[in-house]
């Protein structure tokens, strides 16, 4: 009996120790699972943190391509009124002269195609043979610019402006000298560049005086601001006291007042720009601007010539794109003027093909 009470709280001892490994077991165990899940809580926080993160770059993203779409809408709807080219809805390209140059001393445009055309055309005007002056205007667009704009000696061009005068003064000269003499000077000085017929309209607007005339020619250019030009003698008079000079932006100017007044695009000051316009479409001198054109494309213009001088001003009109186009040249000092014209001719081409082909 008393061996088995001793065996007793050995049993008991073991009991105890067991179970109390068991309890540190589960402690440790616990202590594990609870490391692990601060650990899964700190992951799943930091993913909270990466997602936020990504939803605020998806919104930026979101935000950008919001103001690209609209810039992109933007662009388009320029790109779109900036192609509202011909009257026939084609697109107008810009064009290249052939060869193509870098020059670019030129004036009043704000058509960065027409920019271009002059700076390709600048180098290709004669160099050596005398001064050149340029004007182009692209009617459709109805801008502007120049090469070289300046002063320089009229020749025939002049008539253009007698022209203007003496449609100014129209009923008053047909009441004084009736409207069949009037237009029967008027017809030969621009289809023919009669001398003989300007003088006399000259004299008419003048009320059989020379002089008083001329001064009604200059009074109407200072009117019509086109202030570069001035009548000094009447034509193929001496010049010892005077001269007669305009410039290619008052020629180029005065064609364009004519169509935009005919077409009724643009109002004018000019008056009967329809018989005008009608007048010019009959000249008779078709060796410059007109004479390289492709067949159907139609010119009104009026040239001027002096020895050393070679003038044309014209509409060119009835053109493949619907591109109508005002071009005028002018220069002097020349030592050949065959070569001057056949410039004029060329250039021209060249000027309609980069706006028409």
């Amino acid at each position: 009996m008393k061996k088995n009470s001793q065996k007793r709280p050995s049993f008991l001892y073991a009991v105890i120790i067991f179970l109390a490994l068991v309890i540190l077991a589960l402690g440790a165990l616990t202590l594990y699972s609870l490391q692990d899940l601060i650990d899964l809580r700190s992951k799943v926080s930091g993913l909270q943190t990466t997602v936020q993160e990504l939803s605020d770059a998806s919104a930026d993203l979101v935000k950008q391509a919001q103001e690209l779409a609209g810039l992109n809408d933007q662009l388009s709807n320029a790109t779109s009124d900036t192609d509202t080219a011909d009257a026939s809805g084609d697109t107008q390209k810009e064009g290249t002269l052939s060869p193509s140059h870098d020059a670019s001393s030129f004036t009043d445009s704000a058509d960065g195609s027409l920019d271009n055309l002059l700076s390709q055309l600048e180098p290709l005007l004669p160099q050596n043979n005398g001064t050149w002056s340029v004007y182009v205007c692209n009617l459709m667009k109805n801008t502007e610019g120049t090469i070289d704009d300046q002063q320089m000696q009229a020749a025939s061009l002049i008539k253009l402006f007698i022209m203007g005068a003496v449609y100014e003064n129209f009923d008053s000269l047909c009441d004084a000298y009736g409207a069949d003499s009037v237009n029967n000077y008027l017809n030969p000085m621009i289809t023919a560049s009669d001398n003989d017929a300007a003088n006399a309209l000259v004299n008419m607007l003048g009320y059989g005086d020379d002089a008083t005339g001329m001064d009604v020619v200059n009074s109407f250019c200072q009117a019509h601001g086109y202030t570069s030009t001035s009548m000094g003698r009447l034509l193929l008079q001496d010049n010892t006291y005077g001269d007669n000079y305009t410039s290619v932006s008052d020629c180029g100017h005065f064609l364009k007042e004519i169509y935009q007044g005919n077409a009724g695009t643009a109002d004018t000051t000019l008056s009967h720009t329809d018989a005008m316009y009608s007048l010019l479409k009959m000249q008779e001198r078709r060796n410059k601007i007109p004479a390289n054109l492709p067949e159907g494309v139609k010119v009104a213009n009026k040239t001027g010539e002096l020895d050393d001088v070679e003038n044309d001003a014209g509409i060119i009109y009835s053109t493949a794109k619907g591109i109508d186009l005002v071009v005028c040249f002018m220069s002097q000092n020349l030592t050949d003027s065959g070569a001057a014209q056949a410039s004029i001719a060329q250039d021209a081409r060249l000027i309609y093909g980069y706006y028409n082909e």
